[in-house]
């Protein structure tokens, strides 16, 4: 049980990370940022390529 709490902590934090990157990276191309955190919140590491794969 120990090591699936360290690994949904992990999990949890690396999603909140990638969303602040895509939030600052959002932000400086005056893009929506909104609709960007919430997908990569909820899907981490898709939602941050869906994100880049975008920005093309």
């Amino acid at each position: 049980m120990g090591r699936l709490k360290t690994l949904l902590g992990v999990t949890a934090v690396a999603h909140v990370v990638l969303a602040w990157l895509v939030s600052l990276d959002a932000k400086k191309r005056g893009d929506d940022a909104g609709r960007w955190i919430a997908l990569t919140l909820l899907t981490g590491v898709v939602g941050a390529a869906k994100y880049v794969r975008n920005g093309r």
